[in-house]
């Protein structure tokens, strides 16, 4: 078979290193060889047919045109450009989950502003905190590791998170203090949790593992099992890392990721995603 692991062209850490090769060692065990690809390995001009197509392609990259330019061509992503387009804008993520009635922390979004504007006016900010409360959870649409949300306990805060923010698109939402440092990762695979594991971080109202919280194997009852696979199928996502935070009274989903990393969940549960993964693909294509 000819499948392809599409990466980033740019992203060269080990962390990302270490992942491609769990997923190239999956299917090598069962007799499927991937091929890495990377944006400029592949045909960069719009329109132009790609003579050897693989039978499929793993999308491990956020490159919507390139994605959508493969899809054009007949070839199958593991996930779809829709459905990782969905989760990498976090705005877009959540106005998806809340059309399938999928409960979120309640979400207010920026008005759209331009490069040289910048969000000069405000006010918009301080209703948020009248109508959310303070603390308020501030997030860039786009963002990884948690790196791109911060937590402001009151306006002047705020205040200096927006104007670092400059001219990017963000949203601010109610902060779960049920749930401030810890949240639970549930991997979905083809509509079935194949691991999950409680992440906590006491130093920081993030539990993200790069941010310094840590992971161990957790057995999350039926109704956050529910909540993270009927958010997986609204994204139309094949696979994804789905973080849900405890609210007082209930589950609620913090955010989907279609490219979750493995090296923390393996860690925790002893559980090879990329095992899963590959069974998945296979069974999908074969």
């Amino acid at each position: 078979m000819n499948c392809w692991l599409i990466v980033n062209t740019f992203m060269e850490s080990e962390k990302f290193k270490n992942l491609y090769k769990l997923l190239f060692d999956a299917f090598d065990k069962r007799g499927v060889s991937l091929t890495i690809k990377r944006a400029q390995d592949i045909s960069l001009e719009v329109g132009k047919e790609i003579k050897e197509k693989p039978e499929f392609a793993i999308f491990w990259d956020k490159d919507i045109y390139l994605a959508e330019r493969l899809e054009a061509q007949g070839i199958r992503l593991f996930n779809s450009s829709r459905a990782i387009n969905l989760c990498d804008n976090k705005i877009l993520m959540y106005q998806e989950l809340i059309k399938h009635q999928i409960r979120i922390p309640r979400t207010l979004v920026a008005p759209k502003t331009f490069e040289g504007l910048g969000y000069k006016d405000l006010a918009f900010v301080k209703e948020a905190g009248k109508e959310l409360g303070w603390p308020l959870v501030i997030k860039e649409a786009y963002g990884s590791f948690g790196e791109q949300v911060y937590l402001a306990n009151d306006m002047d805060e705020a205040e200096k998170i927006i104007t670092a923010i400059g001219y990017h698109d963000f949203l601010m939402q109610e902060f779960i203090a049920s749930s401030k440092g810890k949240d639970v990762r549930i991997n979905v695979i083809g509509e079935q949790v194949i691991a999950s594991m409680l992440r906590e971080n006491k130093n920081d109202f993030r539990s993200n593992i790069s941010n310094g919280g840590k992971g161990v194997n957790f057995s999350p009852n039926q109704d956050y099992i529910d909540l993270a696979i009927k958010a997986v199928k609204a994204l139309g996502l094949d696979f994804a890392g789905v973080d849900v935070l405890f609210g007082e009274d209930g589950p609620i989903i913090c955010e989907v990721n279609s490219n979750p990393q493995f090296a923390s969940t393996l860690s925790a549960t002893g559980i090879n995603l990329a095992d899963f993964i590959a069974d998945y693909i296979l069974r999908q294509v074969c």
